[in-house]
């Protein structure tokens, strides 16, 4: 039995076949444009030298191989296609062939209560908490390639960003209670992620890839693209978020607005910003493009004026991931603070060096002289996460769960911190789990990359 739809009988609203056979050619007649049809050119000509629609660059591209002896071969096609360097079953069609793909970099979802609206993915129940869809950035001229999952066989095809979701939760009193918090899934990958996608944009030629923009050029001249095409990060775009976080050495740390809190969060002075917000924009230009608002923190605990009395704090440098804020503290070692309400009004104290009791965890690490601190990365992998065999998910590096921090006088020290990312309040004891300095090679070490 034949299963699927036979073509050859569909016919165009203007009663023609869709599709005719002439001799060994097959043509196409629109669907929308009477009197419109083209040919379509069958693959397996195009790499046929006999044929008329032969087409050496296609062939280059589905024949190319290196055979038995190591050599690079083309041409002829060989009797085992897995041989071919772009071979169906490795790679499909439409890696190639897809002259651009939308890329979605970030998308915040602010659920506000107290707003009756129908469900958007539920069948049309009612519900109290309205959450919104705001696209920050949209881009067409980035193209990336990774691996499809499972269920469709492995193979490398475009890929995008799709999945760079932040959520952020109002009260009914309209009270922050998280702004932008990344999605950490139920194994352990970050929610920042990017997915395989049909760009549906396919042609059949002028606007395919050439073989510079998937690899290496003799010429040398296409690192940046081939960085972006493999995902290694160029540093093309970046979410500032709604506050820039600023080490100021023995004045503590400062939280800055950089960015509207209404939706599209521009960033203040920048072109959305006049567009979006034309009053506040005016006011920013009026204020010699100075922000105004900010929270601050002494970068110290309360407790410290009693056990390091005399001792001014110093902040070298932070770093802010999820609900916490990484600091390196000179001779009080690295810190962690507490930032979860720093949107939230109804807190006067937006940061703390802890929400409990002290006896209830410990958000520091003494070290001589800490002068930075660092993650893996600005998400959240956990790799302390349990696994589930048949949700084939890829393991997670543990490097994800450790703070690098870079001491004058120890070195390199490992701090683990996936308990930070764990969601449970009652295990968050940091400590030092390795010092790496031998014979005293990374002494003054104060940056890590």
């Amino acid at each position: 039995m034949v299963q699927g739809r036979d073509l050859s009988v569909m016919r165009t609203p203007f009663g023609k076949r869709r599709f005719e056979r002439r001799g060994d050619r097959l043509v196409q007649h629109s669907m929308v444009e009477e009197g419109m049809s083209w040919e379509v050119t069958q693959v397996k000509n195009t790499v046929d030298p006999t044929h008329h629609d032969y087409n050496a660059l296609s062939a280059l591209s589905k024949t190319v191989r290196f055979d038995e002896q190591g050599r690079l071969a083309w041409g002829d096609v060989p009797e085992n296609d897995h041989m071919c360097a772009h071979a169906n079953g490795n790679m499909s069609c439409i890696a190639c062939h897809s002259s651009w793909n939308p890329s979605c970099y970030g998308c915040h979802l602010p659920q506000k209560a107290n707003r009756k609206m129908p469900e958007l993915h539920n069948e049309g129940d009612i519900t109290r908490n309205y959450t919104s869809y705001n696209f920050q950035t949209l881009r067409d001229e980035v193209f990336m390639l990774a691996r499809d999952g499972n269920v469709t066989g492995n193979r490398i095809g475009p890929s995008r960003s799709s999945c760079a979701i932040h959520v952020g939760s109002y009260n009914a009193n309209r009270e922050a209670i998280y702004v932008q918090q990344q999605t950490i899934s139920a194994e352990g990958p970050s929610g920042i992620a990017f997915s395989t996608n049909v760009p549906h944009t396919v042609r059949g030629k002028g606007e395919t890839k050439m073989c510079a923009d998937c690899h290496l050029s003799t010429a040398n001249d296409n690192n940046a693209v081939m960085a972006q095409l493999l995902m290694h990060g160029t540093n093309y775009l970046n979410f500032i978020g709604r506050y820039c976080w600023v080490a100021c050495e023995g004045h503590g740390l400062f939280a800055v607005d950089v960015t509207e809190r209404e939706e599209p969060q521009a960033v203040i002075g920048s072109t959305l910003h006049r567009l979006a917000f034309p009053d506040n924009y005016e006011e920013h230009v009026e204020r010699d493009f100075q922000l105004p608002h900010a929270h601050e923190h002494p970068g110290n605990d309360i407790v410290e004026n009693i056990t390091r009395p005399f001792k001014k704090p110093e902040i070298h440098n932070v770093m802010a991931r999820g609900e916490f804020l990484y600091a390196s503290c000179g001779p009080a070692g690295m810190r962690v603070f507490d930032i979860a309400f720093i949107d939230d009004k109804a807190f006067s104290e937006r940061i703390t060096t802890a929400p409990v009791s002290p006896i209830g965890q410990r958000f520091f690490v003494r070290t001589p002289d800490c002068a930075y601190v660092t993650a893996a990365a600005t998400t959240a992998p956990d790799p302390t996460r349990t696994h589930l065999p048949e949700n084939h998910e890829p393991s997670i590096h543990p490097i994800y769960a450790y703070l690098l921090v870079a001491d004058r006088e120890e070195g390199l020290v490992l701090v683990g911190a996936g308990t930070l990312l764990d969601g449970n309040p009652t295990n968050n004891f940091i400590k030092k789990d390795l010092v790496f300095n031998p014979n005293g090679i990374l002494k003054g070490a104060h940056y890590i990359a």
